[in-house]
């Protein structure tokens, strides 16, 4: 080594000794401040990301999550528009004995009527249903005197008790051209089958 690399290391060291000594070009304070600015700008940084994020939840229906709790956005249900169907009242079945005429409007059903092929000399007043039977064996008469009677199979038959014990019965017309009992009330088979599917035992038919 020779004499002079001593020095030279010498004058490096003491170059950067001089440099590790320069003070700091800004105050303790300067850098406090600054360093505090840095961190406001990246808490708003931070707090204007979460509230794009919570914004574009919103437009797609995500879930929300709010103090702790989860909240479900979904769509509000509306209410369809009220119905305009018309509402039918019951009322009770009438026969009139002068038309032939039986008329019957069932709950929530349009009214019907269905010519009948019955005697001139039916009762009036309020009969009852007693009972029902979709076959049933009814006197028919062949000829003046009843005495000639025999029977015949009726099919929806519906038996009709009036207040002084006469018994009616609504059936269908599987007979024409028989002479029936005047206690038989015929209609055609479609109408009848109608007609005792909504007849309840119990109900009452006004005859006028």
């Amino acid at each position: 080594m020779s004499e002079h690399e001593p020095d030279e290391l010498g004058s490096a060291l003491r170059v950067l000794a001089a440099d590790a000594s320069v003070p700091p070009t800004l105050s303790g304070g300067q850098i406090r401040r600054r360093g505090e600015a840095r961190g406001r700008r990246r808490r708003a940084a931070v707090a204007t990301a979460a509230v794009v994020v919570l914004g574009m939840g919103a437009a797609v229906g995500v879930p929300w999550v709010m103090d702790g709790h989860r909240e479900d956005r979904r769509p509000v249900a509306i209410d369809p528009s009220p119905s305009s169907a018309p509402v039918y009242v019951y009322a009770p079945p009438r026969i009139d004995i002068l038309t032939k005429v039986l008329t019957l409007r069932p709950p929530g059903e349009k009214a019907r009527s269905f010519h009948l092929t019955m005697s001139d000399d039916v009762t009036a007043g309020n009969a009852k249903v007693a009972f029902k039977n979709p076959k049933l064996k009814l006197p028919a008469l062949l000829s003046t005197p009843p005495d000639t009677a025999y029977e015949v199979e009726v099919s929806w038959a519906v038996n009709l008790s009036l207040p002084n014990g006469e018994a009616l019965y609504l059936v269908a017309d599987h007979v024409s051209g028989i002479r029936m009992h005047p206690s038989v009330l015929r209609m055609p088979a479609s109408d009848a089958k109608w007609v005792y599917d909504r007849l309840k035992v119990g109900d009452t038919v006004t005859l006028n």
